[in-house]
């Protein structure tokens, strides 16, 4: 029994120590931490794309406390061919546990099994509890050709025995709408998914590079189906190459995989989230015309990226790219050299990169924007007080800075209860930050005497004239209106909390007088071209000399130039639609140009406005008014005649309008007038004939009454006799004394080398005149005359000495001059010996000598 004991004892304790010895191995060696469940995703999810992958894992029970030393990604399992041979731990987006960063911990990252299995490796520093959720996020995994739901493990602290959990990762077809079809010939982006057609069905298809004439390297190899039809990526075929697919049967399609080029540029990165700083333009250039994106921010959602492109981008749409509920992407289509608007309206302050990818083709491109907070902004009158003459429209600016830029607010102009008048004016701004407001306060108070209100350039207002202001029988009287501006859509809130203040103050109007200029006929009065003729085409044409201010005639056919200086019409103006419906309303305003010296018993010439009106040219200014007449074409009140030299004209411009002036009294009507003279066209060569030396700068002038600035045309022609002959021309231009003046070059000539010279304008010759080259041209020669008798006078002195004294004296009928001028060219004659003077003073003293010897 004893030895029986023993051995069961024995037997016993070998059982226990073969069993701890089992267990212990089993508790060192079963280090792997077991997840009770993870999930996977891919974005983009779609066959053959370059994507990033996320990977969450929940840690169990056992393996509460435990060092986290290793996460596994394992593709192998399923029978995808996914490829992270090109993940490097840069490609770690980022490693959390438990909501923790440990991205800093990892120490390598490798791969295994071609591709198909991710290890990434830690430190061990952080300690991993039950419960726990490790999130992977890498980089730069290639998904499989083929789309399919694959398979895919996750184990996390894998060293000697594994304990993974598998997850399902959807993978779709790339888009097939972007797809391209191959045809012999074919350009193919790379990146885009192809379809290959017309091979047998089920028939093994090969891809190499080159032609068939010339094959390259094997690429890869396909199974057509049983269509005979074969997809596949070109993600991974060399751009500037040639590739074709051979199948069984010896067909063959031949296609080149070129590069998709694409950049994009941006008016301006620097934007505000609010008011008018909140867009910029986008244009993209490709080598391709059109096609679709996703667009994405790594800090934005899908819907704030959607936010700024979808103004600009028109029709897009929001993408979940992994199937797990949240969009990833804005889908947009592009075409090159568009405009897209990129709006940053509401977007939060910071720096933004949008990434653009192209759909079925590897581009990119990324644009980096600086969004800046902007404050909640006002609005302003740019001065506290604006003048206008009553009548005259009033131009108010209102700014608007920070948010308020580009949105509007409300413009009160008066105060119903202590001005008797308000007008409550909405506005809109256009981006710029300023609205320039008009106000027309000939119409203001009335719903039926014009637009009371409107906006300058394009900005915009809304006014309604019967509803939105206070109605007044009169023109709005002169005095001062308060103006209240602000951002606030209502009247109500900008009379009680107003952003700003002003005053606007209409004074009394006039009219002045009249000032009569001229212009050359057929002058170009649209002096910058464009718009018609306006009153800055006047004052430069004033400027360069070609309107010129007449001095009481005018020569007929050219313009005569009437300004009128007036304030408080622009409203009536405006009302009428222009200077010439106003005019030609007689009750409103009116001009009249009528002769002040008829023929005796005769009416006197009239010019009829009304059937001028192509010969009349109405121009508004400000605070001046111009109406120019061409003289040639006016029609008159008496058909049968026309204007002639040596008429005299009054022209009489009237203010009639019964609102403006607050009477319907003709003795209200205000007037001012001027006069002038026609007088017949006269032009003269200074000389006839005219005299030229053989040399250049030789100048034939004259003079004209044409208006100054009409351009005449000055010729020279040899006259038959003179061989060789010569011709010449020269246009000239009327100064304002009247004169002009031509420079020919006559170096070429002889000495009496005879020629003509005449004037023409508009192809009429106005003057003309001999000429010669002559050797020198000078003044006449100049000729002394004796004019005066010299008296003498002797007086005898009888004494012991004779004295003889003679002298001449000068008296106004009788004077002795003698002038030579000697001049180049004059000769002078003179008599040798004694003068005549001195002859009779020495004849005198003869006598006298002999008188004394007697």
């Amino acid at each position: 029994m004893t030895d029986n004991s023993d051995k069961i004892r024995s037997i016993v304790l070998a059982a226990l120590m073969v069993f701890s010895v089992f267990a212990g191995t089993v508790a060192f060696a079963g280090t792997a931490a077991a997840t009770n469940a993870s999930t996977i995703s891919a974005q983009p999810n779609t066959t053959a794309a370059t994507s990033t992958h996320t990977v969450t894992a929940t840690v169990e029970s056992n393996d509460d406390s435990n060092s986290f030393n290793s996460i596994e990604v394992d593709y192998s399992a399923g029978s995808g061919n996914f490829d992270t041979s090109n993940v490097g731990q840069d490609d770690i987006v980022t490693l959390t546990a438990n909501g923790t960063d440990v991205t800093s911990d990892i120490q390598g990252v490798s791969t295994s099994n071609n591709g198909g299995t991710l290890l990434v490796s830690l430190g061990g520093t952080h300690s991993l509890n039950a419960s726990n959720e490790v999130v992977l996020e890498f980089s730069d995994v290639r998904n499989p050709d083929q789309a399919g739901t694959y398979s895919v493990e996750t184990a996390i602290n894998t060293q000697s025995t594994d304990n993974p959990t598998a997850a399902d990762l959807d993978i779709a077809a790339a888009n097939t709408s972007a797809n391209a079809s191959l045809v012999e010939g074919s350009i193919i982006y790379q990146g885009q998914a192809v379809n290959g057609i017309n091979f047998g069905a089920n028939q093994d298809v090969v891809l190499r590079s080159g032609t068939a004439a010339d094959p390259g390297t094997f690429q890869n190899s396909y199974t057509a189906d049983g269509a005979g039809n074969i997809s596949f990526s070109t993600s991974d075929l060399a751009t500037g190459q040639n590739y074709f697919l051979e199948g069984g049967d010896g067909d063959v399609v031949e296609f080149e995989v070129v590069e998709h080029s694409l950049s994009l540029s941006l008016d301006d990165t620097e934007l505000g989230n609010a008011g008018g700083s909140t867009t910029t333009t986008a244009v993209f250039d490709s080598n391709r015309q059109q096609f679709d994106v996703y667009v994405s921010a790594d800090n934005l959602a899908a819907s704030e990226v959607q936010n700024i492109v979808d103004d600009g981008f028109g029709s897009t749409s929001l993408v979940d790219a992994n199937g797990d509920g949240t969009d990833d992407y804005v889908r947009a289509t592009v075409d090159r050299g568009a405009d897209y608007t990129l709006n940053a309206s509401g977007i939060d302050a910071g720096d933004y990169n949008l990434d653009y990818e192209v759909v079925d083709t590897t581009a990119s491109v990324s644009t980096a924007l600086n969004v800046s907070a902007v404050g909640t902004g006002e609005a302003e009158l740019d001065t506290s007080s604006f003048t206008v003459s009553q009548g005259d429209v009033a131009s108010i600016n209102v700014t608007l800075d920070g948010a308020a830029e580009g949105t509007g607010g409300t413009l009160v102009i008066g105060d119903e209860s202590t001005e008797g008048y308000q007008a409550n004016v909405s506005f809109s701004d256009d981006g710029d930050g300023e609205v320039t407001i008009m106000f027309n306060t000939y119409a203001a108070g009335s719903p039926d005497n014009g637009t009371v209100v409107w906006a300058a350039g394009d900005d915009s207002v809304t006014f309604d004239s019967s509803t939105n202001q206070t109605t007044i029988d009169n023109i709005l009287a002169q005095g001062d209106y308060t103006l209240s501006v602000s951002t606030a859509s209502d009247a109500a809130t900008t009379v009680d909390q107003p952003q700003d203040l002003g005053a606007l103050a209409i004074g009394e109007r006039t009219t002045e007088n009249m000032q009569l200029w001229t212009a050359p006929a057929n002058a170009d009065l649209n002096a910058d071209g464009e718009n018609g003729v306006t009153d800055s085409d006047v004052a430069a044409l004033i400027e360069d000399g070609l309107v010129t201010e007449a001095d009481g005639t005018i020569t007929a056919g050219d313009y005569v130039v009437h300004q009128v200086s007036a304030t408080g019409l622009e409203g009536l103006v405006e009302a009428e639609g222009n200077l010439s419906a106003a005019l030609l309303s007689e009750d409103v305003l009116s001009v009249s140009i009528v002769q002040t010296n008829p023929v005796q018993n005769q009416e006197p010439k009239a010019v009829n406005v009304s059937a001028s009106t192509s010969a009349l040219t109405f121009v508004e200014g400000d605070g001046a008014y111009y109406i120019v007449a061409d003289t040639s074409s006016l029609e008159l009140e008496q058909s049968s005649k026309s204007i002639a030299a040596g008429d005299e004209f009054k022209a009489t411009f009237t203010v009639a309008d019964n609102r403006l002036l607050s009477s319907a009294e003709s003795s209200a009507h205000q007037s001012v007038n001027a006069t002038f003279e026609v007088e017949g066209p006269t032009t003269e060569l200074d000389s006839d004939p005219v005299e030229v030396t053989s040399d250049s700068g030789q100048n034939i002038t004259g003079t004209s009454n044409y208006a100054p600035g009409t351009e005449l045309t000055v010729r020279i022609r040899s006259t038959s006799d003179v061989s060789p002959g010569f011709f010449n021309t020269q246009t000239v231009t009327v100064q304002p004394d009247g004169t002009f003046s031509a420079t020919f070059d006559f170096s070429d000539q002889a000495a009496e080398d005879t020629f003509t010279v005449s004037v023409r304008k508009t192809g009429d010759t106005v003057a003309s005149a001999d000429g010669e080259v002559v050797e020198s041209v000078g003044t006449p020669t100049a000729t002394a005359t004796p004019t005066a008798t010299a008296t003498p006078t002797a007086t005898a002195t009888p004494t012991e000495t004779a004295t003889a004294t003679a002298t001449a004296t000068p008296t106004d009928t009788d004077t002795a001059t003698a002038t030579a001028t000697e001049e180049p060219g004059t000769t002078t004659s003179t008599t040798p010996g004694f003068g005549v003077a001195v002859a009779l003073v020495a004849l005198l003293a003869a006598a006298l000598l002999a008188g004394r010897r007697e």
